[in-house]
């Protein structure tokens, strides 16, 4: 006769597990067996899960009118203003979000959905700024379907420590974006010539600054803590080609980015042009 390592039932032979908690029979000579218990959540245990930030964005370049390249940063300026306040509000709601995780472990739903609605419209307005999409985005603050530029971001548990230390952790993420944003300023004055004699941008230039706005979209998700996870995935594109015929990078929206070979070597240059730049800025100011 055997008995429960776990409730003390007696046990016949050839019984495997405990008719009254469930527990396996110890093996000869080894350490007292676990109880077979249900699987628990991992929001239980406090883990995190990957969570994925999709942002869509057509890659392939739009017909845009010549007069609103031409005016573009006129066009940008209410938007600049309204965006300044939208993104204190967001900042004031990830603060929320902090002392909430910290607790809970999660970012409540009302929060998250405020904080996303946020990452929205400052993507919109960045693709307009770089010239990646040709309407004037106005206030896109709630996913509809005439959004150029869409975001769908997984809502799931948080680590306690990472939200405590996100500001640390973010550091690198921060840099990187600072650094495009001095790299696509450059570019985008390329661009803003190209399309005012054009009307219609160079693809490489088009699909190089998407990955900008897709980087830097996610980089705002993990800061306002909408996501666990770091933004560096896709920075330079899902799949590169060396050739791509049209319609080949996807239709409108795409959220899976296959980018030109020349468009991943481009926010390269970004980085690089960026990167010199930040310095000058910083050893002159």
């Amino acid at each position: 006769m055997a008995f429960c390592s776990n409730c003390g039932t007696q046990m016949d032979d050839s019984q495997e597990v405990c008719p009254s908690c469930g527990t396996a029979r110890a093996a000869s000579g080894g350490s007292p067996a676990i109880p077979f218990a249900p699987p628990v959540a991992a929001s239980e245990y406090g883990a995190v899960n990957e969570a994925q930030v999709r942002v869509g964005i057509d890659l392939e370049p739009p017909v845009q009118q010549r007069w609103t390249i031409l005016i573009r940063l006129i066009l940008l300026i209410p938007l600049f203003i309204v965006g300044f306040f939208i993104a204190l509000a967001g900042l004031f709601a990830a603060i929320g979000a902090w002392f909430a995780s910290l607790f809970t472990g999660r970012v409540p739903d009302g929060i998250q959905a405020f904080i996303s609605g946020v990452v929205r419209f400052l993507g919109n307005i960045l693709a307009y700024q770089y010239f990646v999409v040709p309407e004037w985005p106005g206030i896109p603050f709630n996913p509809a379907p005439s959004d150029q530029v869409t975001v769908d971001i997984d809502h799931v548990d948080l680590n306690r420590a990472a939200v405590f230390f996100r500001l640390i952790l973010a550091i690198p993420a921060s840099i990187v974006n600072s650094v495009l944003s001095y790299g696509a300023l450059v570019i985008s004055v390329v661009m803003w010539v190209w399309g005012v004699i054009t009307g219609q941008e160079n693809r490489i230039f088009h699909q190089g600054m998407a990955l900008v706005v897709r980087y830097q979209m996610r980089f705002y998700a993990y800061f306002f803590l909408l996501s666990p996870t770091q933004p560096w995935t896709g920075l330079l594109g899902d799949e590169v080609v060396d050739d791509q015929a049209p319609g080949i990078a996807g239709g409108p929206k795409s959220e899976r980015f296959v980018v030109l070979k020349d468009a991943r070597t481009l926010v390269i240059v970004m980085l690089v042009v960026g990167a010199v730049l930040s310095v000058i800025v910083r050893s002159t100011s």
